[in-house]
């Protein structure tokens, strides 16, 4: 019996009860870089256009689990904005976007009307070639002031084919170069509430195509401010400021 009595005793002692008190549920965290499915959030730009981006579902992709982005209405990809991206995964220490299909979209939008002014009248397709799947590094957990990373850095290549037609076509290569750096830690005041720590990260990209032996340079540089737990809460490029102004997590 003594040995009974004292076994309950101990239970009670390591559950804490014989204080009176109920343990409380344990607080969690929430994701420093949130993506649970159903998370939303809704951005204004400069002209008044809104649009919401959520987490809509999960996608495994040649072995690696992602979280899909959805945008209502669909954005627009812009020549060099390869940081909108609908496929993530976070690991225990990055942030990775997956930007092949933004790659291949780019190369052939943007390709062929470098050398439309030659074959005026003629129909230009891009054919490119393999390359392997590179994933844009967005950053690193957890964020830190003057830090600097190489966020993508890939060569492909392929041929822009006129008419068709396999024997003419022209070779090209894309170097595709985005540098980005931590460059300040601030608060910072939007539509969607006052944030006490934002980390502005500047992202440059240059991209450089070769074709006919003849280089041809275009930079870009986005900065965009990111809130630990709460995501991307502003954002700037040429095309003006995009701002947010509400969201919810699940």
């Amino acid at each position: 019996m003594r040995l009974i009595l004292f076994a309950l005793c101990s239970i009670l002692l390591l559950f804490g009860c014989s204080s009176g008190e109920t343990p409380g549920p344990m607080e969690r965290m929430p994701n420093y870089f949130p993506d649970g499915i159903g998370s939303r959030w809704i951005y204004k730009n400069s002209d008044g256009h809104q649009w919401i981006r959520e987490v809509s579902g999960k996608a495994n992709i040649e072995g690696k689990d992602y979280q899909v982005f959805e945008d209502t209405p669909p954005i627009t990809d812009t020549e060099l904005d390869f940081l909108n991206s609908t496929y993530h995964r976070v690991t225990s220490n990055e942030v990775m976007f997956r930007v092949n299909e933004k790659v291949t979209n780019y190369l052939q939008t943007e390709l062929p009307k470098a050398v439309q002014d030659k074959f005026t009248g003629l129909e230009l397709t891009v054919a490119v070639e393999p390359f392997e799947h590179p994933e844009l590094v967005f950053f690193q957990i957890p964020l830190v002031p003057n830090f600097q990373w190489n966020a993508l850095n890939i060569k492909v290549n392929g041929n822009i084919i006129l008419q068709n037609l396999v024997l003419l076509q022209i070779p090209f290569e894309v170097h595709i170069n985005v540098q980005a750096e931590v460059v300040a830690e601030s608060p910072l005041e939007t539509p969607a509430g006052n944030f006490e720590k934002t980390y502005q990260i500047e992202y440059e990209t240059e991209i450089t195509h070769t074709l006919f032996s003849t280089d041809e340079t275009i930079q870009g540089k986005q900065t965009i401010w990111f809130a630990p737990h709460v995501g991307v809460v502003k954002i700037e490029d040429e095309h003006g400021i995009t701002e947010l102004i509400e969201y919810s997590f699940l």
